[in-house]
């Protein structure tokens, strides 16, 4: 058999130069196009301006919500790990509240998870020494320390964050109503009656109280009241958040 001669390899396969200028011409080509979308870059620059001022405005803006409700009175309680808790060691942060108690059978274990839901998505955010949580016992005869330390493990929550808080009862009420302005209506105490007939009985656990959440600010003063369905959850996260962030901003008696 013949072997190829010399002359048919060479038609076979393209020459070295051809194949150079050939990628030299394609990089040239990419090179253009690049160069054409970086001089074009100047001109969206205006048009992405406003966007980019706009979005910028919104996080200045505190959520609607904010108002003023009231200031709070000085209060001094006891932790679910018995340590001392009073709003002197809360100023300069916010804090957000509600009121509850471990007997309660009905109303309170969906206040419980909607407040552990609360904590996770502050968790996404908070920096260390941020906002708290304090949850109030309204039952404070049956809340010991111990008694509130498990209900805390029951739904989960961070003793950075979320803490639990009791007083003696006359202590409990006159915060409650007289202080964040909320009900606490129990059926053993008539109006007009006296607060020493109840104040070493235990809470009933049909007594009306209030589930929503109270948003206080840095100062101290309240600002805004959320229910405890996702979307209010969502707008106490972004309403404390914007707080923590942005300070108390302006505030409208």
């Amino acid at each position: 058999m013949n072997s190829p001669r010399r002359g048919d390899r060479a038609r076979r396969r393209p020459a070295r130069p051809a194949l150079r200028a050939s990628r030299a011409a394609r990089r040239r080509t990419r090179l253009a196009i690049q160069a054409q979308v970086v001089r074009r870059l100047p001109r969206w620059r205006p048009l992405l301006l406003p966007v980019l001022l706009t979005l910028l405005s919104a996080c200045q803006v505190p959520p609607e919500e904010l108002t003023f409700l009231g200031a709070l009175p000085p209060w001094r309680f006891e932790t679910e790990q018995g340590r001392p808790l009073a709003d002197s060691d809360l100023k300069g942060r916010p804090y957000i509240a509600n009121f509850l108690f471990t007997a309660c059978p009905s109303s309170c274990p969906p206040l419980a998870q909607a407040t552990a839901a609360l904590q996770a998505k502050m968790q996404a955010w908070r920096q260390p020494g941020g906002p708290r949580i304090i949850s109030f016992s309204v039952d404070p005869v049956t809340d010991t320390p111990e008694v509130l330390r498990g209900f805390a493990r029951k739904y989960g929550a961070d003793p950075k964050l979320w803490s639990f808080a009791r007083a003696d009862y006359a202590a409990t009420e006159a915060l409650v109503t007289r202080g964040f302005l909320q009900p606490l209506l129990r059926r053993d105490r008539p109006p007009g009656s006296p607060l020493a007939a109840v104040a070493e009985r235990p809470t009933p656990i049909d007594t009306a109280h209030t589930l929503r959440f109270v948003l206080v600010d840095s100062a101290g003063r309240m600002r805004a009241l959320y229910d405890k369905d996702e979307d209010s959850l969502e707008r106490l996260n972004t309403a404390v958040r914007w707080l923590a962030e942005h300070g108390d901003g302006p505030v409208a008696h």
